[in-house]
């Protein structure tokens, strides 16, 4: 039987938050931070053009909405704060031509779809997708 605190897990998949459209970047760490902030142990994995949100300076420039004063890259801060893991699948990194180096330094490491799905295949485990 699975105890309540082994399924205080949440796999997050972001792939349809494209710096381009910034409206959609910040709700994804917003999710994760509320998790993280009840105990919830938190994992996000980014994909596709995602991955541009873990380039260093890329989301210090985007505001979720205009004249917030909040960038996508404060959510991200709030999110780490609670103890949220990032992870960047390389194939996406290589896709979109953003080299190791370019990565912010809070990166959890790089992990794709195998890890994502492994998440989601473990009971242990919900997941979310953005």
């Amino acid at each position: 039987m699975t105890s309540e605190a082994q399924l205080q897990k949440l796999a997050i998949l972001v792939w349809a938050a494209d710096p381009s459209r910034p409206e959609l970047c910040a709700t994804p760490f917003y999710f994760a931070a509320a998790a993280a902030a009840m105990d919830v142990e938190v994992e996000m994995y980014f994909t596709a053009r995602s991955v541009e949100l873990l380039r260093q300076g890329v989301a210090e420039k985007l505001e979720a909405a205009t004249g917030s004063g909040k960038s996508v890259a404060d959510f991200r801060r709030e999110a780490l704060a609670f103890g949220v893991r990032l992870y960047a699948c390389p194939t996406a990194l290589a896709s979109h031509d953003v080299p190791e180096n370019a990565l912010i330094p809070t990166l959890a490491g790089q992990a794709g779809a195998a890890a994502f799905l492994g998440r989601s295949l473990d009971p242990a485990w919900r997941t979310l997708s953005f």
